[in-house]
């Protein structure tokens, strides 16, 4: 079969395809083959070397996947061999492993695909795992709230705003360009900010006539995540959950002192912080699921490339302008 994996740390070169024999399933566990596979921000961070859960070398990424059971090992008796599943690397012992014509999982570890969902918009559905968290865990908005989100146009970003309107949230959506910020009008969001021209906390404040939001959601961090803290309402709540614009300066008490009678709060958040909590994390997985299934949110594909072509879809992601999700496919 066909893996893609990478022996030392850099840029998209250093993955490459290779040829390996096709695994076979042991006591417990089942051959997935696959039919669509997600390229996502931590398959970058483990070629780069700055991810916290990278499995030994050769490193074969890939967090997200979705196909068809062609094998079983002794005494599985479900999945069944012709059954849709979909994997994903939070429930195993390693992260990484999907950029694979074929991978050996525990049984226990899918999820039943309901005919309802593609392959493709499959390899979406972590993005949707993690927004019901935010949504539901990390933070909990209380319908008709208000919420600001960062990087709206990106996959989890888009995941959280058609999550949220789903549930009868007003959201507020945050893009880097007029093509983005019609990207994410288009998913739902009740107002879009172009931080390309338009002052951000100016127009929370006219959006919310001079409220605030409850809660903000923030994937970028750096120099200007404080201001999230002067777009909240009483007793709001900045979500921090990445930093893809760096890490914020550590005096965040200061600014929040600043506004302490509107008594705010900072939550840091992994979805890591549920490792040990597998009930949680499955739970999370299955409202996606059902939100697929019914409708309730829909995958946006931005491209689907050949498995060959996983160094490419790497310079995509990275070259900033994709909204959607990128897929490889075997």
């Amino acid at each position: 079969m066909k893996v893609v994996q990478f022996q030392s740390y850099g840029g998209p070169e250093v993955l490459e395809v290779v040829e390996r024999p096709s695994p076979e399933p042991g006591p417990g566990e089942i051959r997935i083959r696959a039919e669509a596979i997600g390229v996502g921000v931590p398959d970058i961070l483990m070629r780069r070397g700055t991810y916290s859960w990278i499995p030994p070398f050769p490193v074969v990424p890939g967090n997200e996947m979705a196909g068809v059971v062609d094998a079983v090992g002794a005494g599985v008796e479900y999945p069944r061999v012709g059954d849709r599943v979909y994997m994903n690397a939070r429930e195993l012992p390693d992260r990484g492993g999907g950029y694979a014509e074929e991978v050996v999982v525990p049984a226990e570890a899918v999820f039943a695909l309901p005919e309802e969902v593609s392959a493709e918009h499959a390899v979406s559905l972590g993005n949707y795992q993690l927004a019901w968290l935010l949504l539901n865990f990390a933070a909990s908005p209380a319908p008709g709230g208000r919420i600001l989100v960062h990087a709206a146009a990106g996959g989890v970003g888009g995941a959280v705003v058609q999550m949220a309107r789903s549930v009868n949230l007003e959201v507020y959506g945050i893009a880097g360009s007029p093509e983005k910020a019609a990207y994410v009008e288009s998913l739902g969001a009740d107002a879009v900010i172009d931080r390309s021209s338009e002052n951000i906390r100016e127009r929370v404040a006219d959006l919310s006539d001079g409220q605030g939001v409850d809660v903000v959601y923030d994937s970028v961090g750096g120099e200007n995540f404080t201001d999230g803290f002067r777009m909240l309402a009483p007793m709001g709540t900045v979500v921090l959950f990445g930093y893809l614009g760096g890490w914020p300066d550590p005096n965040v008490l200061e600014p929040m002192r600043d506004r302490l009678g509107r008594s705010l709060a900072l939550r840091l958040f992994s979805i890591h912080v549920l490792d040990d909590w597998p009930d949680m994390r499955r739970r999370a997985m299955e409202e996606a699921i059902a939100a697929m299934e019914t409708g309730s949110v829909v995958p946006d594909i931005h491209s689907s490339l050949p498995l060959d072509a996983a160094a490419d879809a790497h310079r995509l992601l990275e070259a900033g302008s994709v909204t959607g999700k990128v897929v490889l496919t075997p």
